[in-house]
């Protein structure tokens, strides 16, 4: 008598199976873990006025931005791909890496009055970075690789590949309108400053880098999709990405490292999201090469539009005069510039948030506005450098810096739990989800690759990002319906074709091959 066998459910699937050897303890709630992280913001005054000189206000940034790797909710681990400690670690580059290398180089293992001041208010970011951190952790989930390659068409290059190559090449559009604005014979004998005052006021073009972005990081995973489910990959996918890819290296001509170096950053971290393993070698060996690039575009920008024979030489004169590796121009800047606003109170605000109000009007393009408001980067120019600030410069204001400016300690707090939770770590979770979207995929992680960057900025730097990106989302999917709309139209004049060919064939030929249909 043949047995009934009935499909079972998916817990008693489970239950079925073999037991596990140990049982594996539960991780915390993520609100008794955001509560427990919430404590610490406590440590920091407790130490500092048992330390003092700033001791207490280190120490205790430290074990805060240390916090959500160890309370994740996969369990404690610190790999510096995972939001966890990515995110905290951006934070601390952008505001307490200067300190803390002149706190343990000082023979006194102290910092001035001055310096203890700044540290408070990024000690105050810490906490909101921290707290955001761990109450958003989420377990990494596999990726649905059947949805990423449909079944129906699996080795064929898709409507939203097609669409996703055009927004690439309507950004190098972008990009190339902004230069022939300029003169392409002008523009590769322009030196850096001026290269940043063209930008002014075309961002509009400049937001063509983020549309080549998307598409690089798009491309990359639909080939590592492919290779995932054991197939090949189309040849113009490989080149496309490739190309786009190369293109990123003009911004070494142009003096500028962030955006090759974000866009290494937003493949890694994509790579990572996706599920497929980068060794901490192979990261330590990319740190390196960054910053070892990082170093020589700073020694080239002195002769920029020189000559590239100028500029290798600059470059490596600039290599030879580094004295300690370990201490960073850029992040001495930006840390300089946090401990004149705490100490001298510059009044380049009108009333508490009005910065964060300018951010959004300062979205209105220049040429629709021209009397738009000044960002806070160029209202503190205008304040310690009137003569630098009328020729278009400014000085890189941090989010720590920013959120002092406009509330204190607590606005410091919450611009930095902000920016952590809805610009980095939301996206790196939509990034990691299972059921998440290559193109969704490819757009957080562009967003979120700018983490260290945009905690040495401003709200403002980091809305124009978040607007360009949300444009080129929204550009791939209206052409992936187009392209899917022109390929049906096509695909409906086919059988029209073929039936008629069948009408016109000589009946005495016989019927025709399954081999030549």
């Amino acid at each position: 008598m043949p047995s009934l066998r009935l499909p079972r459910a998916r817990g008693a699937a489970r239950a079925a199976g073999p037991a596990p050897a140990r049982r594996t303890k539960t991780p915390l709630g993520r609100i008794t873990a955001t509560l427990l992280v919430g404590t610490l913001a406590a440590l920091g005054p407790i130490l500092e006025g048992a330390l003092g000189d700033g001791r207490g206000w280190t120490i205790g940034l430290l074990l805060l931005l240390a916090a959500p790797s160890l309370a994740r909710a996969g369990g404690p681990r610190f790999h510096p791909l995972d939001p966890e400690t990515y995110i905290p670690a951006t934070y601390f580059l952008s505001v307490a890496y200067s300190p803390v290398l002149r706190l343990l180089m000082s023979r006194e293992f102290s910092l001035s009055s001055h310096e203890t001041a700044a540290m408070r208010v990024a000690y105050a970011g810490a906490v909101g970075c921290a707290i955001a951190c761990t109450a958003l952790s989420r377990r990494q989930e596999t990726p649905d690789t059947q949805r990423m390659v449909p079944m129906h068409r699996p080795k064929a290059t898709l409507d939203q590949d097609w669409a996703t190559i055009i927004v690439g090449v309507l950004g190098l559009g972008l990009v190339a309108t902004w230069i022939v604005t300029i003169g392409v014979g002008r523009f590769f004998s322009l030196n850096y400053a001026s290269n940043h005052l063209e930008a002014d006021g075309k961002g509009l073009l400049l937001g063509g880098w983020h549309f080549i972005g998307v598409a690089v990081v798009y491309l990359l995973l639909r080939a590592a999709s492919l290779r995932k489910a054991g197939l090949a990959v189309p040849r113009v996918i490989s080149l496309a990405g490739l190309c786009f890819f190369a293109s990123f290296l003009l911004n070494t001509v142009m003096g500028r490292r962030g955006p090759l170096v974000w866009l290494v950053l937003s493949i890694a971290l994509a790579v990572h999201a996706y599920g497929i393993k980068i060794r901490r070698v192979w990261l330590a060996v990319g740190m390196v090469s960054i910053v070892f690039y990082g170093f020589f575009v700073e020694g080239a920008r002195a002769q920029q539009g020189k000559g590239i024979d100028a500029q290798i030489s600059s470059a490596s004169a600039y290599l030879d005069r580094i004295e300690n590796p370990l201490e960073i121009g850029e992040l001495q800047r930006v840390y300089a510039n946090l401990v004149t606003i705490v100490n001298e109170q510059p009044p380049i605000i009108s009333y508490p948030g009005e910065s964060w109000v300018n951010a959004f009007l300062i979205l209105v393009p220049k040429p629709l506005w021209s009397e738009r408001p000044l960002g806070l980067a160029q209202q503190y120019a205008l304040w310690t450098a009137p003569d630098l600030a009328r020729r278009g410069a400014g000085f890189a204001m941090g989010a720590a810096t920013e959120g002092y400016l406009n509330f204190g300690l607590a606005g410091t707090a919450i611009e930095i739990a902000v920016f952590s939770a809805f610009f980095f770590m939301l996206p790196l979770l939509v990034a990691s989800a299972r059921g998440s979207p290559l193109l969704v995929r490819a757009t957080a992680v562009n967003l979120a690759s700018f983490a260290y960057n945009q905690f040495r900025g401003e709200l403002t730097a980091l809305l124009k990002i978040a607007v360009s990106l949300g444009i080129a989302l929204l550009a791939v999917l209206v052409l992936t319906s187009v392209v899917a709309h022109l390929r049906r139209g096509m695909a409906a004049l086919g059988p029209t074709r073929k039936s008629s060919g069948r009408r016109q064939r000589d009946p005495r030929l016989g019927p025709s091959s399954a081999l030549g249909r």
